[in-house]
């Protein structure tokens, strides 16, 4: 079956296909655009260390990216944000819950966050003061916790202990990291048998069997059946010339300028413009691809915020303003996903 064949190289997966299936994006203009590009790229290039950690069938593959989709984001985090309101900390770590006033103290204090979470947790090797914010989640399978960084680094052969931040800064290296996870783990085996429900227990949970879903388990479902309509499917281009193909438009010239969004514009742009605007705090009145006047005023906001001009109109500037924060995970006040930015290795409930 096609599903079990060896795929020679990254070039015969039709990885633009998965771009344009991306939340927004609509092709490889996404190698312009920060850190979803910078994932890409990275991906190409590490063919042979895909080959290396037997990540080389349209399964493995299909699984491998389905997770890492997820557990970026669609590839917009490079590491666990927590710049979080008092009312985000609450809602999300059970530390806060029910105590307002410590959530006041340390909203928007990513380190604090990180340490009062984290700090402290001998299931994690967290035994090292600030090892909370040191090794916070980074990477496409994010890691959590001392032990996983040690673990993993050496398993990759990677002094991750040392410099935990590598993986957010070499993402060719996060890519090594989350196939030596991968492997270590048990999980070709796993994705043999098509189970996306193991498979994510597996990477969520430590254990395929588990009885608690995985965070955000239908996502991971859905998003490997997606990365799998592509990998079982291999591009029928030549490997070589592909990849050059997909490289070169990295460095291509800026597309044309678009049309700006404002009331009454709809489609997947306003839908993107929108979901940067959320990730961001800021309300737009829904995700729904219309730019309404809820729209318009969170617009306005963060022209005001950002020392743009104030039009409520999303320009080139204004879009390309809100995107490149919304991709920085020091300035987005709320993560990815449904936006509770419960790690990988976390409990369900921290």
């Amino acid at each position: 079956m096609a599903m079990f064949v060896t795929i020679k190289g990254v070039g015969d997966v039709d990885l633009d296909r998965i771009a344009r299936l991306l939340p927004g994006r609509n092709g490889w203009d996404i190698l312009k655009l920060g850190t979803q590009g910078r994932y890409m790229k990275a991906i190409i290039e590490s063919w042979e260390v895909l080959e290396r950690y037997e990540i080389n069938t349209a399964l493995r593959l299909g699984h491998f990216f389905g997770q890492g989709l997820v557990e970026t984001g669609w590839l917009k985090y490079t590491e666990e944000g927590f710049s979080y309101s008092a009312e985000g900390l609450m809602k999300t770590f059970r530390v806060y819950r029910r105590n307002p006033i410590l959530a006041k103290q340390h909203a928007r204090k990513p380190e604090l966050i990180a340490n009062t979470v984290y700090g402290g947790r001998a299931d994690l090797g967290n035994t090292q003061e600030g090892d909370g914010y040191k090794f916070r989640g980074r990477g496409f399978i994010q890691l959590t916790g001392r032990d996983n960084y040690t673990r993993y680094g050496e398993a990759a052969g990677i002094d991750l202990a040392n410099d935990p931040d590598i993986i957010k800064r070499d993402l060719t290296k996060s890519i090594e990291v989350a196939a030596a996870f991968w492997k270590t783990n048990g999980l070709n085996e796993i994705a043999d048998t098509n189970d996306a429900v193991k498979v994510s227990r597996a990477v969520n949970r430590g254990d395929p069997n588990a009885a608690a879903a995985a965070n955000h388990e239908d996502l991971r479902i859905l998003w490997t059946e997606t990365a799998l309509s592509v990998t079982q499917k291999p591009y029928t281009f030549a490997p070589v010339a592909r990849e050059d193909a997909i490289l070169a438009a990295a460095a291509a010239p800026e597309p044309p300028s678009v049309k700006p969004l404002k009331v009454g514009s709809k489609g997947a742009r306003v839908r993107e413009l929108q979901q940067d605007l959320e990730t961001l705090g800021i309300a737009t009145g829904g995700v729904d691809g219309a730019f309404g006047q809820a729209t318009r005023r969170a617009v306005v906001a963060f022209q005001q915020e950002n020392g743009l001009p104030v039009t409520g109109i999303a320009d080139a500037a204004t879009v390309t303003a809100i995107d490149k924060a919304a991709d920085d995970p020091a300035r987005s006040r709320v993560s990815a996903l449904d936006r509770t930015n419960t790690p990988i290795f976390g409990p369900a409930s921290i």
